[in-house]
């Protein structure tokens, strides 16, 4: 099964999302992240970078869009050429 984001998730569906991928209880991974948020303190990073990274069901990513909407951002001021926007009014 492909790991996706799932949409009926308590904060982000990363913990259900795994845990539907590897055929689990979600309440398990939901433990896992709060005993290594506990214990080695990376468990809330971790969990964000997943958010982030991991695909929603839907398709696409939070990091995806992001860099959709950079490129984007960087090709309009690539186009506007050497003297910048026009800003006559």
């Amino acid at each position: 099964m492909k790991l996706t984001r799932s949409r009926n998730g308590m904060i982000g569906g990363v913990a259900a999302g795994i845990a539907r991928a590897i055929n689990v209880d979600v309440t398990l991974v939901r433990i896992a992240f709060i005993l290594i948020s506990i214990f080695a303190g990376s468990g809330l990073l971790v969990y964000l970078i997943l958010w982030a990274v991991i695909p929603r069901e839907e398709g696409g990513s939070i990091a995806e869009d992001g860099f959709d909407k950079a490129r984007i951002w960087y090709d309009d001021r690539k186009n506007q050429g050497p003297k910048g926007p026009n800003y006559d009014i």
